[in-house]
């Protein structure tokens, strides 16, 4: 967990600790008009951290509270895939490692170290939305993904799942969804603030104009000016998004579902195949996001481990091959390379990844290939009479 030293440091205290805490002292007013993107998901969390404000505890003690919902979470997830996994005759080595992968996972620990949470609750709410939508539980599919909707804006890559997931009723579904959310977002939109998708009144939560090298749009960067004295906090040879860049990428993210979705029912993808293709919106999320950093690839993985174990009845060694990829990507190269280099290993497996994905997904076969495993019943001589 954050120490209160990391608390004053992290993205929390920049972006919602004083909106938060205007929450919690009745202060809704301010708390509309300060708070981040993420403001529905911290009304949510609110009631774990009321008892704590209550009592005038520290700042530490109530984020640790306020982000326990989403560590709950992500232990339930765990829980319900590795009881799935053992009645479906799994062994331990595998319910223990996909509970480890949602509960224990260390990159979850990074996500609440930088003061974000919520990206484990919304992560674990699309997972289990769409299986929820697999066993034919509508409504609580329905919930599900409003929660995740009203909790960050990212999860509308679920819709698209959950509709190739949902057996019937999926008009219904959506409409239950969208009123969950909206339920939310109203005191905002009451308030009179600004809905803009992927972006925030508040200052601190804007990515701003540096960008990450784990993206697909970091070679069309403009190489900016390293000061010295700023290296802790700016890499040297990083660079400037392009001016034809701006917010695109987030609406991409989101637009992008609508017809990789439409793909996935006319090419009759398996419904068990949805989680599949929420691996694949998730990590497409990661290569387009222009911010893309350790935790963005957490929905990918709980989705990938919720396949493996639901689906291919079998250990998640996929989804913790990609946790260890994660940690070296994210964590061990950046020490050792520079950031050109940091672009192309994030670039390389993501991409393969991305495509070994849309293969199964859509079921794409090379025609030579399905030919070739034709022509020997075609040409199979029948044998002569005796």
């Amino acid at each position: 967990m954050i120490w209160g030293w990391r608390v004053r440091s992290s993205d929390w205290a920049l972006e919602a600790a004083s909106s938060f805490t205007a929450l919690l002292h009745g202060h809704v007013a301010l708390f509309l008009k300060t708070a981040p993107a993420y403001g529905p998901s911290l009304i949510m969390r609110a009631p774990f951290a009321l008892p704590a404000s209550l009592t005038h505890a520290n700042a530490s003690l109530i984020f640790r509270l306020s982000a326990l919902p989403c560590l709950l979470a992500i232990a339930a997830l765990g829980v319900w895939l590795a009881r799935d996994l053992r009645r479906a005759g799994g062994g331990l080595i595998g319910a223990g490692l996909v509970l480890a992968l949602c509960a224990a996972n260390p990159i979850t620990y990074r996500a609440v170290q930088i003061g974000h949470p919520e990206e484990l609750l919304g992560g674990a709410l699309c997972v289990a939305a769409v299986l929820a939508a697999q066993r034919g539980r509508i409504h609580w599919a329905a919930l599900a993904l409003g929660l995740a909707v009203a909790n960050k804006e990212w999860a509308l890559i679920a819709v698209g799942p959950v509709l190739l997931a949902a057996p019937d009723r999926r008009l219904r579904t959506m409409i239950e969804a969208a009123a969950v959310a909206l339920a939310f977002y109203a005191p905002f939109i009451l308030a009179s603030r600004s809905l803009v998708l992927g972006t925030s009144r508040v200052a601190p939560t804007s990515t701003g104009d540096l960008f990450h090298p784990w993206q697909v749009f970091w070679f069309f960067g403009t190489p900016g000016h390293w000061i010295p004295t700023m290296a802790p906090y700016i890499p040297k040879g990083f660079r400037l998004p392009p001016a034809w860049l701006g917010g695109r990428p987030h609406m991409l993210i989101v637009g992008l579902g609508v017809p990789l979705t439409w793909w996935a029912l006319r090419r009759r993808t398996r419904p068990g195949d949805a989680l599949l293709l929420l691996t694949l919106l998730a990590l497409l999320r990661c290569w387009l996001d222009p911010w893309d950093i350790v935790y963005y690839t957490l929905p990918m993985i709980f989705a990938l481990a919720a396949w493996e174990t639901s689906v291919a009845r079998r250990a998640p060694w996929c989804a913790a091959v990609a946790t260890a990829a994660t940690w070296l990507i994210f964590w061990y190269l950046p020490a050792h390379i520079n950031v050109d280099a940091q672009a192309v290993s994030f670039l390389v497996p993501s991409t393969l990844a991305l495509a070994a994905l849309a293969v199964y997904v859509y079921r794409l076969r090379p025609r030579s290939l399905a030919v070739g495993r034709a022509l020997p019943r075609l040409t199979r001589v029948p044998a002569a009479p005796s």
